[in-house]
């Protein structure tokens, strides 16, 4: 094989491993979604795209709460913030969640506070077996 021709092959491969490199780690890309705690419950915060979805529904056994934000036309919403309340107060609060909201709570009744562009809303949530899921549309501004 000549010189030039095997010089060009090398250029080709050494391209095609960075163009993957590359790919694999965008920079700009947000992190995948993990597993945070916060005054000991367990949450899953993120899916702005459809891959870090996608690793949020890998994760979603053992979840108790999904909350799910979106506006009056169907496009995902991040909130400002969210509280979770029991009898005794707040057991959980996060700030800016969502657009998918994973929490992991003990079985019993629960008031969550969502808070999006200054627009506040409440909904009573029963947590027991199996993932509850709330599908939570903001109205229009």
């Amino acid at each position: 094989m000549k010189s030039s021709t095997r010089f060009a092959l090398t250029l080709l491969v050494a391209a095609t491993c960075a163009g993957v490199a590359f790919a694999q780690s965008d920079p700009g890309a947000p992190p995948a979604p993990q597993v945070h705690s916060a005054n000991g419950i367990d949450y899953v915060n993120g899916g702005a795209g459809v891959e870090a979805r996608d690793a949020i529904a890998q994760l979603q056994p053992g979840f108790d709460l999904k909350l799910v934000f979106s506006n009056a036309s169907g496009e995902y919403l991040v909130a400002d913030h969210v509280s979770v309340k029991g009898r005794s107060g707040e057991v959980f609060g996060v700030d800016r969640a969502g657009p998918l909201l994973l929490v992991k709570l003990p079985p019993g009744d629960y008031s969550v506070v969502a808070s999006v562009e200054g627009k506040t809303e409440q909904r009573a949530v029963k947590v027991g077996a199996g993932l509850r899921t709330v599908n939570w549309s903001f109205p229009a501004r």
